[in-house]
C-alpha cells in the first residue's frame, strides 16, 4: 500500500478485516492504514472482530501451535463493514528557539554534577514536615488508637520519592526557587508568584487477569475470558503542571537503564532554563493585569462622566420647567391684577393688593433667571453623578 493509498479512507467488512488481522501483526497492519495497534484493536473490537493475542506471532515464528479465533456471527448492533480514517500525521513540535536551547545548555552544565543521594540526612522542611506528621499519627495510634490500627511506615518507594524532592527542592532553592506544598496538597516549585505543581508517584500498568470459573459465571460477556485490573509497576513517575514550554519536557519516568534519580540533573536543568520563561509569564500576566485595570477605570470614568452629563441635563431642563412655570404664572397674575384693579375686598388676613404683592415676590424667588446666568451655570456645575440617585 503507497502513502497516498495509506492517507485515504477504506472501507472493509468484516470478514475483510477478520482475515487481514490473521495473517499480518496488528502493528504492521496499523501502520498501513495510518493507525495505532490500539487504535485497529479498538476498530476490531467495535465490530466484533477477534484479533490474535499478544505473543501469538512470536509463538507462531516459533513453531509453537498457536489457535486462531473464529470469526463470530454477526449479532444485533453490529456493523457488518467498517470505514478505516487514517489519523492526520502529527505536526512536529515547534522548533526551540536559540536562547531557550542556549539556557538549557548552560543549566545542563550548572547541574552535570548532581546526585540523589542514597541515605536522607538533613532533609528539606518540606520533607522533614512529610516525615515528622507520619511519626505523630503512627505515636498517636499507639497512644490512642485501641483497634490496634498502626497507620504504615513509609515504604521503599516513599522514601525515595522523599530523596529525590529533596535533592530537586535544594537544588533550586539555589536557583531561585521555592519549594511549597499548593493548595491541592502537592510539592511544588514556586518563582515570582508562578507555581508549578509536581506529581511524583508510583506508575501503575493495566493488565489482564484470567477469570475463575465462579468469575465467569457471573461475567456479562462470556466472550471474554478475562478482566482488566491495574497493578503497581515499583517505577516511579514525575509530571509537572504547568508545562513550561512546548519545547521542554513535562513527565519522566523510571527506565530500565536510568532510575530517576539519574535523570535529575536534566530535570532540573528543564526548571531552571524555564526560570526566565516564568519570569516572563509573570511580567506579562501583571503588565495585562494593569492594563485590565486600567481599561475598568477608564470605564468606570465614562460611566461616572455620562451620568454627570445626564444628571447636569436633568437639573438644567428642571430650572427650564421652573421659569416656564414662573412665566405662565406671571400672564396669570397680570390678568388677576387687572381684573381686581378695583376690588378692595380682604381674603384671609390680607387685601386682594397684598395678596398680588405676595405672589410677585414669591414667582421672583423662584424664577432661576432672576439671579443671572453665571448663577444658572453655577448651580448646574455644582451637580455630579451623586446629586440624583434614583435610576
Amino acid at each position: 500500500m503507497t502513502d497516498a493509498e495509506a492517507r485515504k479512507p477504506v472501507t472493509l467488512s468484516r470478514e475483510e478485516l477478520y482475515a487481514l488481522v490473521w495473517t499480518t501483526p496488528m502493528t504492521h497492519l496499523a501502520a498501513q492504514y495510518g493507525l495505532s495497534g490500539n487504535g485497529l484493536a479498538k476498530i476490531c473490537r467495535r465490530i466484533d472482530v477477534p484479533y490474535p493475542p499478544r505473543g501469538y506471532w512470536a509463538r507462531k515464528a516459533a513453531g509453537k501451535k498457536v489457535v486462531q479465533t473464529k470469526l463470530p456471527a454477526i449479532r444485533h448492533g453490529i456493523r457488518p463493514q467498517v470505514t478505516i480514517a487514517p489519523r492526520l500525521p502529527a505536526s512536529p513540535p515547534p522548533q526551540m528557539p536559540s536562547e531557550l536551547e542556549q539556557a538549557l545548555a548552560d543549566a545542563r552544565r550548572l547541574t552535570a554534577g548532581l546526585k540523589v543521594p542514597g541515605r536522607l540526612s538533613n532533609p528539606h522542611r518540606i520533607v522533614a514536615g512529610w516525615i515528622d506528621e507520619r511519626q505523630r499519627s503512627r505515636e498517636q495510634a499507639q497512644r490512642w488508637d485501641r483497634s490496634g490500627y498502626l497507620p504504615p511506615d513509609f515504604t521503599a518507594l516513599e522514601r525515595r520519592r522523599h530523596r529525590f524532592l529533596n535533592a530537586l527542592f535544594v537544588t533550586l532553592e539555589k536557583h531561585g526557587y521555592t519549594a511549597k506544598v499548593d493548595d491541592r496538597g502537592r510539592p511544588a516549585l514556586e518563582i515570582v508568584r508562578e507555581v508549578v505543581a509536581i506529581t511524583l508517584k508510583e506508575k501503575f500498568r493495566q493488565v489482564r487477569i484470567p477469570l475463575t470459573e465462579e468469575d465467569k459465571k457471573r461475567s456479562v460477556n462470556p466472550k471474554r475470558p478475562w478482566r482488566q485490573e491495574m497493578q503497581p509497576t515499583g517505577l516511579l513517575q514525575m509530571s509537572i503542571e504547568p508545562r513550561l514550554h512546548p519545547n521542554l519536557r513535562q513527565s519522566w519516568f523510571d527506565a530500565p537503564d536510568q532510575p530517576l534519580e539519574q535523570q535529575l540533573p536534566e530535570i532540573a536543568a528543564v526548571f531552571i532554563a524555564a526560570a526566565p520563561i516564568l519570569q516572563e509569564l509573570r511580567r506579562r500576566r501583571e503588565e495585562s493585569e494593569r492594563q485590565r485595570r486600567e481599561e475598568d477605570m477608564r470605564r468606570y470614568e465614562e460611566r461616572q462622566q455620562q451620568m454627570r452629563e445626564r444628571n447636569r441635563l436633568r437639573g438644567f431642563m428642571e430650572l427650564a420647567s421652573r421659569w416656564k412655570e414662573v412665566e405662565t404664572a406671571r400672564l396669570f397674575l397680570d390678568a388677576l391684577a387687572e381684573r381686581a384693579a378695583d376690588e378692595t375686598a380682604t381674603v384671609g388676613d390680607l387685601t386682594i393688593e397684598k395678596w398680588i404683592a405676595w405672589a410677585r415676590e414669591r414667582l421672583t424667588a423662584y424664577d432661576p433667571l432672576e439671579a443671572g446666568a453665571t448663577a444658572v451655570f453655577q448651580a448646574i456645575a455644582a451637580i455630579d453623578q451623586w446629586t440624583y440617585r434614583e435610576s
